[in-house]
């Protein structure tokens, strides 16, 4: 299988070289696409869309991934996703795997994750993907996170459709004292917390662990309780096809618009 790796910690993000070696452990050709730079908590966003504007890219080498191809962009890992399956860089992908991420990405605010942005932007592009993410540093367990992988590589090989998007999130635990893997929605609130502090001349942002408000049998829950989480995800093409018509608020919208007030006195 022809794999394309990515994170958002950048080149020198500690979760690169286990994800990778793991994958090529079992037979896999990977290539790799990352960020020159740390670019967390950039979304799905690809950077500048301004027409005539240059992203930087170099070819690199790591010493534990010999003959590993290595392209570092300077933009976020949406855009190295993006470049990768148009196949201007060489043969398209046919799974994308987004990590190993330093920090849980649990909870309906990972849209703001560049890990689960990257997958996103897969799917989006008719390509299959996973974003794994493991627990904080020093806690965290990249090895127990490489194996779960692999593992979910398999599953997504042999059973998954088109732009299928899974998030995966790991406990600080070795892979014997895993509780188990549950697929489960997503949590009100994350494992990370984020806090915005206002001052005189900034707003700052501090991070925090958190164990509130996790809801019960949610992502951010399970791996609290030492299982495995996967969550899918729905691609942005799936947009197209609203085969489910249980949640369809266009006629409601569509009605009220045929009622609005012409009258120009009227004023909201």
């Amino acid at each position: 299988m022809r794999i394309l790796v990515t994170n958002d910690d950048g080149i020198d993000g500690p979760g690169l070289v286990p994800l990778t070696r793991a994958l090529l452990a079992e037979g896999h050709q990977v290539d790799v696409a990352v960020p020159a730079t740390d670019r967390s908590g950039t979304g799905s966003g690809i950077g500048s869309i301004e027409h005539g504007t240059e992203v930087a890219y170099a070819e690199r080498e790591l010493p534990r991934l010999p003959g590993v191809p290595i392209r570092v962009f300077d933009a976020p890992p949406a855009f190295g996703v993006l470049a990768s399956c148009t196949g201007i860089l060489g043969p398209r992908p046919e799974l994308v795997v987004s990590g190993i991420n330093d920090g849980f990405n649990t909870g309906r605010f990972l849209l703001a994750s560049s890990t689960v942005g990257a997958a996103l932007a897969a799917g989006s592009l008719g390509v299959r993907a996973v974003a794994i993410s493991a627990g904080f540093a020093p806690e965290h367990r990249f090895d127990t996170a490489a194996w779960v992988a692999v593992e979910t590589v398999h599953w997504m090989i042999d059973h998954s459709p088109a732009r299928t998007v899974l998030n995966v999130n790991v406990p600080n635990l070795g892979v014997e004292d895993l509780k188990g893997v549950r697929l489960a929605g997503l949590a009100p609130r994350g494992l990370m917390g984020l806090r915005i502090q206002r001052t005189d001349s900034s707003l700052r942002l501090e991070r925090y662990e958190n164990t509130k408000g996790l809801g019960v049998g949610t992502d951010a829950a399970l791996v609290e309780e030492g299982y495995v989480s996967i969550s899918v995800l729905p691609s942005i093409a799936d947009a197209g096809r609203m085969h489910d018509q249980t949640v369809d608020p266009s006629t409601a919208v569509e009605q009220a618009l045929r009622a609005y007030p012409l009258d120009p006195a009227v004023v909201y």
